[in-house]
């Protein structure tokens, strides 16, 4: 029975994925309505996607009690990922209705806030696998930190930058995205590649896409059209699709969850 509500689940889960990430990418390529329509359409996807998540790890974190260890990894994973959530809608809100987002906006600082409640939850995962470790890891995420915000700091002195607290942002973005990704990675080497690491292999597909949007913008690429496709609609659906790809991996760990507090025959 359970294996196979599993491969009902994944199913249902994948099509549900599949379908925002086509509606995202067909409303782009194609534009089929009114450009205000078609704005809240791939907003609407991106926000989506987005909540899915977050809703997830909300009910993955509803399996532990709250003086348990992994209460606290889960919970702060969730914040995260709900903070994303609103920063996506309103940065969607903006773009609607000004029709060009500012350089900084109260969007950045949901990211931002949400960066730091991730990194919580990795430092807790970490505490979780590494108990006897506690204060290194922790003084090790502060230093990793500080590190980032010298070395964003310097880039701006170093290059004159015109617009530092825009450009302090896009290179947050690609720094703080790389960092967390290796963490990460890590994780998936301690958990030996078993169906725990799953969730922090996931988070790593943000790392692509960063890189990848401040690559192409910087070089102008990101207007490009090769081959009758758009560079623009690649980049923005690949970053529609590691919100998808987070959602999967925590889907995966709520299977997981389920199954072994399931008493049901398998």
């Amino acid at each position: 029975m359970k294996k196979s509500f599993n491969l009902r689940a994944r199913f249902f889960a994948l099509v549900v994925f599949a379908t925002i990430a086509f509606v995202f990418a067909w409303t782009y390529a194609i534009a089929p309505f009114k450009e205000t329509t078609n704005m809240v359409i791939m907003n609407g996807a991106t926000t989506l996607a987005a909540l899915t998540a977050a809703l997830i790890l909300t009910r993955v974190t509803l399996f532990f009690q709250r003086d348990e260890m992994p209460f606290m990894i889960w919970l702060a994973f969730a914040v995260c990922m709900w903070l994303w959530t609103i920063a996506e809608a309103y940065w969607g809100y903006l773009y609607t209705t000004v029709g060009e987002v500012p350089v900084f906006s109260a969007a950045d600082v949901l990211w931002f806030i949400g960066y730091l409640t991730l990194t919580i939850s990795l430092v807790r995962q970490y505490r979780l696998v590494f108990f006897n470790q506690t204060y290194a890891i922790r003084w090790a995420a502060i230093g990793l930190w500080f590190v980032i915000l010298v070395i964003i700091e310097t880039i701006l002195l170093v290059t004159k930058s015109q617009s530092p607290l825009g450009d302090f942002f896009r290179y947050f973005y690609v720094f703080t995205d790389s960092a967390i990704g290796l963490a990460a990675l890590y994780l998936v080497v301690a958990f030996r590649g078993r169906a725990l690491a799953i969730p922090w292999l996931t988070i790593s597909s943000f790392v692509v896409t960063d890189i990848l949007y401040l690559r192409l913008t910087s070089t102008g690429a990101y207007d490009w059209v090769m081959s009758g496709v758009s560079v623009a609609l690649l980049a923005d659906t690949l970053y529609v699709v590691a919100y998808l790809i987070v959602a999967w991996g925590v889907f995966e760990q709520y299977l997981l969850l389920r199954q072994s507090s399931d008493p049901s025959p398998t």
